[in-house]
C-alpha cells in the first residue's frame, strides 16, 4: 500500500513539474512531432500523435477509404514528409493508417455537439453555475417537434448523398487531372465552367429533394434555382472548405487571374463563417431558405407569395433549431451572423461580377481560352 502511495506522490509531482515549465499551465507540446508528416504535432489525434493538418486531412478522408483515392505516381510509396504531404493523397491517407490512426474514431456532427455540451455542462457544474440538466433532452419551452427533428435530418442526409460527397470526389478527381497539366492548361475559362456547372447540378439534386420545391411549376423551378445559384454556390462552398486546400482547388490558379484580391477575401470569409456556425445543419438550411429568394428583376412570372411562405417555415426551422441547440441568445447571435456574412459574401460577389464584366470588355477572358 505504501509503494503504491509513493508511485501516486510521485506522479503527481511529475506531472506538477511539468505543467510549471516556462510558467505555463499545461503540458508543452513543442516537442511531439507528427507520425505521419514529421511536422511539429498538437497531441493525439484519432489515437496517434499528429499535427493538426494530417489530423483534418484524415478526417475528411479516412471515411472513404483508399478505394476512393489513386496514387498519383502509381507507384503508392511516395515518400510523405512535411513539405510533400500535399503531393498524394493515396499514400498520405495510407501512411496516416499505417501508423495507427482509426476511423472509428472520427465522430459525426451529432455526437460532435453532444460531446461540446456534456463539456459545456460539466464545466458549469463544476463552477456552481447550473444545476446538473440531462443533454439528451430538448431543452425546456422548445417548440421544436419531432416531425421538425426528422425533416432537419431528411435535409441533412439529402445533402450529403446527393451534394457534398459526390462533390468531394469530383474535386478530388478535378485536383488530380488539372495539377498534371502544364499552367497554361489549367487556366483556361473551359475548366472553370465545367467545375461550376458541376457545382450547381450537384446543387440542384439536393434542392430537388425538397417537397416545396418540387410543388411549384416548373419554369418557377426553374427561375428560382437560375437567379440564386451562383450566391448559393458560395455558401455551399462552406461545407467543402478546408484547411489543406485553396478555394476551388482544381482551378484557384484561373480565378486568381480573373478576380485576384477578392478570392482570397471570399476565402476568409467563407472559413470564417464556416467556424462561427460551426454547424452543418444550420448551413443546409439557410441554403434552402436563399433558395426561396425573389428578386425584382425576374424575368419569369413568380408566385410571390408562395415562395415567401416557404422561405417563412425554413427560416423559422432554422430558429427552432437553433434555439433548441443554443437556446434564445445565441440563436440570435448566430442569425445576426448569418446576416452580416451574406451581405458580406454577396457585396463581393458585387464586386466579382463588375471585374468580370470588366475582364470580358478588353477580351481579356478571350486570350485565357
Amino acid at each position: 500500500m505504501e509503494c503504491t502511495g509513493s508511485k501516486k506522490r510521485k506522479q503527481l509531482l511529475e506531472i506538477t513539474d511539468m505543467s510549471n515549465t516556462d510558467g505555463k499551465s499545461s503540458v508543452c507540446h513543442k516537442d511531439l512531432i507528427c507520425t505521419v508528416c514529421g511536422a511539429a504535432a498538437t497531441g493525439f489525434n484519432f489515437a496517434v500523435i499528429t499535427c493538426m493538418c494530417c489530423k483534418a486531412f484524415f478526417r475528411r478522408n479516412a471515411l472513404f477509404g483508399l478505394q476512393s483515392l489513386q496514387c498519383r505516381y502509381l507507384s503508392e510509396n511516395c515518400a510523405i514528409n512535411i513539405k510533400t504531404r500535399r503531393d498524394c493523397s493515396y499514400c498520405r491517407l495510407k501512411k496516416c493508417f499505417e501508423v495507427g490512426m482509426k476511423k472509428d474514431l472520427i465522430l459525426t456532427d451529432d455526437l460532435k455537439r453532444i460531446k461540446r455540451e456534456k463539456i459545456l455542462a460539466n464545466r458549469q457544474m463544476t463552477l456552481g453555475i447550473i444545476r446538473p440538466i440531462n443533454l439528451f433532452n430538448l431543452k425546456i419551452n422548445t417548440q421544436l417537434k419531432e416531425i421538425d427533428s426528422s425533416y432537419l435530418t431528411n435535409i441533412y442526409n439529402a445533402y450529403e448523398e446527393y451534394c457534398r460527397l459526390p462533390l468531394l470526389s469530383f474535386e478530388r478527381s478535378e485536383v488530380e487531372a488539372l495539377g498534371q497539366q502544364p499552367i497554361k492548361s489549367r487556366i483556361k475559362m473551359q475548366n472553370y465552367i465545367q467545375y461550376y456547372t458541376k457545382h450547381e447540378t450537384l446543387l440542384i439534386n439536393f434542392f430537388e429533394r425538397i417537397p416545396e420545391l418540387k410543388q411549384l411549376p416548373p419554369n418557377q423551378q426553374t427561375a428560382l434555382c437560375k437567379h440564386n445559384m451562383r450566391f448559393l454556390v458560395r455558401i455551399s462552398l462552406m461545407e467543402t472548405i478546408s484547411n489543406d486546400t485553396p478555394l476551388w482547388p482544381a482551378i484557384n490558379l484561373l480565378l486568381q487571374t480573373i478576380y485576384g484580391d477578392l478570392l482570397k477575401e471570399s476565402e476568409d470569409l467563407l472559413h470564417t463563417f464556416k467556424d462561427q456556425m460551426n454547424d452543418s445543419t444550420s448551413i443546409r438550411l439557410l441554403l434552402i431558405i436563399l433558395l426561396f429568394s425573389t428578386y425584382c428583376t425576374y424575368d419569369e412570372y413568380i408566385d410571390t407569395m408562395r415562395v415567401y411562405k416557404v422561405q417563412e417555415k425554413y427560416t423559422e426551422l432554422l430558429w427552432l433549431y437553433l434555439t433548441e441547440r443554443h437556446g434564445q441568445f445565441i440563436a440570435s447571435q448566430k442569425f445576426s451572423i448569418i446576416v452580416r456574412h451574406c451581405l458580406h459574401l454577396q457585396t463581393i460577389g458585387h464586386f466579382a461580377e463588375l471585374k468580370r464584366l470588366k475582364m470580358q470588355e478588353s477580351n481579356l477572358l478571350l486570350e485565357l481560352e
